[in-house]
């Protein structure tokens, strides 16, 4: 089995007849983008603060997701400098994001589209906060 990459998160995320999949990403997603941010904590180019803040909303929408069945977890690899090195993780939570709304949008998840949107809005959030980590446009050391 080969190691999956942000755009096979992706395309999980937006398989509309697998709810289990679909959550399976959306729970990939948080664990990449949280151990990102313990990474990014310790950056000294970032504000360890707002680093924080990200794995914190990931790893409460993690929480609330049931983990994977199967598969392996994506390696965060070495980001980009400056805030474009982070978008690549902050478009998949927002991906993520979108993804969460959809389902909980539609009839047969009426039941769980409180939960769906709560997990949604940690996604945002998230990428929002992620964003935020890096101001400049990378420095040099």
């Amino acid at each position: 089995m080969t190691q999956p990459t942000i755009t096979d998160l992706a395309a999980a995320l937006d398989d509309a007849g697998r709810i289990d999949v679909v959550l399976g990403a959306a729970w990939d997603a948080f664990d990449v983008v949280g151990r990102l941010a313990d990474t990014l904590a310790l950056d000294e180019d970032g504000d360890e603060m707002q680093a924080m803040l990200v794995g914190i909303k990931c790893a409460e929408g993690r929480r609330l997701l049931p983990p994977p069945e199967h598969g392996r977890p994506l390696e965060t690899g070495t980001p980009g400098s400056g805030r474009g090195g982070l978008e690549p993780y902050a478009a998949l939570l927002r991906h993520t994001e979108a993804a969460l709304r959809r389902l909980a949008s539609t009839p047969e998840h009426a039941n769980d589209a409180g939960q769906l949107v709560l997990v949604a809005a940690h996604a945002a959030t998230a990428a929002d906060l992620l964003m935020t980590v890096r101001q400049d446009g990378g420095r040099a050391s």
